[in-house]
């Protein structure tokens, strides 16, 4: 307790200035340090994706702050090995090229000034993602922070995601076409879905095959539509705490219209009951009026619960 004093008065009495001059690229030797400073932060964020905070480590888009050393260390204490501590972390990475999120975020209580420390490492992120032709970085967070801070920092308010409802088992009929078929994922059909991706989405929603596939690990379900050899659209759902939640509906644009959605989602259905999973979520944007007017076709209702996304515009760094 002494030794956790002592670091925070330490830290309280050095300037903003002295403070940044510690920040470097995180590698693989730091994991247990970012991994206690995001169980003890009071600032902290971790994006709601498939990727761990360790699959970015050795990026130059993760950069970490360690925790300066307040006096010489004892013999004992070189021999026995310290824990290595951080006070701070950052990372922005990019799934898909021209977009890039932020996906870990980290400040302890006893950082002086978080907002200026969190500024100057954005900054060394965005320098980064700038050299890899990134155009824009996201965030979306989910808790009370970073706030009125990210207007201060560049971002401006992109548009607003919306949690919905359902409780009940009632589905509408939902045949699907008799040229159409319906079944799970295999391994070779992530680049496929990945190309759907494409066509069906701007690079903010874009998913890669990297990222579907570690998605598919974690799913409760995971099917396709196919018309032929074409995929034409996917529905893939994760166990939630308190039943199922659709993750991901996709529909081909030139398909869209012929109850593919629906169909996915009645089948879709019919997994969740089968498993005994009668409440359902799912998040969609507050202007995506075509997706929930589906949603509201099969008893969906929004929750009343918002989580405002982020987005920052990078100027091209040809260097």
């Amino acid at each position: 307790m002494e030794m956790a004093n002592d670091v925070k008065a330490h830290l309280v009495h050095l300037l903003p200035e002295e403070l940044k001059k510690g920040i470097r690229v995180a590698t693989q030797a730091d994991a247990g340090a970012i991994t206690r400073l995001l169980e003890t932060a009071v600032y902290r964020h971790l994006h709601a994706d498939w990727y761990t905070p360790g699959d970015w480590l050795g990026s130059a888009g993760f950069v970490i702050l360690p925790k300066p050393t307040t006096s010489p260390l004892s013999a004992a204490a070189r021999f026995v090995g310290v824990r290595q501590q951080a006070v701070a972390c950052l990372a922005a990475a990019a799934d898909v090229p021209e977009i890039a999120w932020v996906r870990v975020a980290a400040l302890s209580r006893d950082v002086p000034a978080p907002d200026e420390l969190l500024a100057e490492m954005l900054q060394r992120v965005e320098s980064h993602l700038q050299r890899r032709q990134v155009c824009h970085l996201a965030w979306m967070p989910a808790m009370f922070w970073p706030g009125s801070w990210l207007e201060r920092m560049g971002f401006k308010l992109h548009t607003q995601i919306e949690t919905y409802v359902k409780e009940d088992t009632a589905v509408p009929p939902a045949p699907l076409l008799p040229d159409l078929t319906i079944r799970p994922i295999t391994n070779a059909d992530f680049e496929a879905l990945a190309a759907l991706e494409v066509t069906a989405f701007g690079p903010l929603w874009r998913h890669s095959a990297h990222a579907l596939r570690l998605a598919s690990y974690r799913a409760l379900s995971f099917d396709v539509v196919w018309a032929g050899a074409t995929a034409v659209g996917f529905q893939l759902s994760a166990h939630s705490d308190s039943g199922a939640h659709l993750v991901r509906l996709t529909v081909h644009p030139d398909y869209q219209g012929q109850g593919i959605g629906s169909a996915l989602l009645a089948h879709a259905f019919a997994g969740y009951h089968r498993h005994g999973l009668t409440s359902v979520s799912l998040n969609t944007q507050i202007d995506n009026l075509a997706s929930q007017q589906l949603y509201r076709k099969f008893g969906f209702r929004p929750s009343g619960h918002h989580w405002p996304l982020w987005l920052k515009e990078l100027p091209y760094d040809p260097i």
